[in-house]
């Protein structure tokens, strides 16, 4: 964070311009009162600055603090006590909620009126130098004022960040579980196909030919598409891409197993015909899909 002294520096406010701004302070005495006054009817004129002003205590308190403000301008002395009023009147602005667009409208309205009154009482060349210093303190204020409406907008985005930032990580960690869970839970479903297909395997055993030989198949369909989602799942979690073919496989593989146990269960023509036409379509859907994602 810079210092007062490297700000007056970088504005090249030195001793020369110091004095002339003193000599300035003697002249704009008589007219402080009326500048004040013309500013705040100034700001009275602009619906989202007289909101402000309503309550006329208020308005009183606030030209008093304007008025020493005014006096300060000339009178410095241009020290870090200086520079510390400067941001507690930033930070004051800040807190009522006024925009930084009407701290610089203000600065400009000031600045305005200030040159009528050097036209008015300097010629030149004097009143070139004597713009050349006012320029110079207005300016500083205006960078020492507005400074604190950066670091207010600092602290609401760092704040914002430290939370967004926050919610990222849960976000990621709360999937990664997920992941984990669905990994468990296709483990789970392998396991138990194996299960189910032993158990198919024993109706061959047992005597029950057709039965057996139907419901194995159909198994061992279901136990590839779990292998197959199990590997999908790991290389993902390894940073794979995940492969849309496999979910439209799921569709496509319950409808074959459906047909199968159709054809034990005899059921209705229409049915069997509707499980084919499922078939048809999901395997177009498959091949375009496997197509596209071998071709990316």
């Amino acid at each position: 964070m810079r210092t007062f002294e490297e700000i007056r520096l970088n504005y090249r406010l030195g001793e020369d311009e110091e004095n002339m701004l003193h000599r300035l302070g003697s002249l704009m005495e008589p007219y402080a009162d009326q500048v004040v006054d013309d500013f705040y009817q100034f700001l009275h004129e602009i619906p989202d600055t007289a909101k402000f002003l309503e309550d006329p205590a208020t308005l009183d308190r606030i030209k008093v603090s304007h008025r020493k403000w005014l006096t300060a301008l000339f009178q410095g002395p241009y020290d870090e006590g200086y520079y510390r009023r400067l941001q507690r009147i930033g930070q004051a602005h800040v807190r009522i909620g006024l925009s930084a667009h009407f701290v610089y409208v203000s600065m400009n309205f000031l600045r305005a009126r200030f040159r009528e009154i050097l036209v008015t009482e300097l010629k030149p060349p004097e009143r070139e130098v004597a713009e050349d210093a006012l320029d110079r303190i207005l300016d500083l204020n205006l960078d020492a004022i507005a400074r604190a409406y950066h670091q207010a907008e600092l602290r609401r985005f760092f704040l914002s960040y430290r939370l967004d930032d926050a919610l990222i990580r849960f976000g990621r960690r709360f999937t990664f579980g997920l992941n984990l869970l669905l990994l468990l839970g296709l483990i789970g479903l392998a396991a138990g196909m194996v299960v189910v297909l032993l158990n198919d395997v024993a109706q061959i055993f047992r005597g029950d030919l057709d039965k057996g030989l139907v419901s194995a198949l159909g198994s061992l369909l279901v136990l590839w598409l779990a292998i197959e989602l199990l590997e999908a799942e790991c290389d993902r979690l390894g940073g794979g891409e995940l492969q849309l073919s496999l979910f439209v496989g799921v569709g496509l593989v319950a409808f074959i197993r459906k047909v199968l146990i159709a054809t034990l269960s005899h059921e209705d023509i229409r049915m069997e015909l509707v499980y084919l036409g499922g078939i048809f379509i999901f395997g177009i859907i498959y091949w375009l899909i496997s197509r596209a994602e071998s071709r990316k």
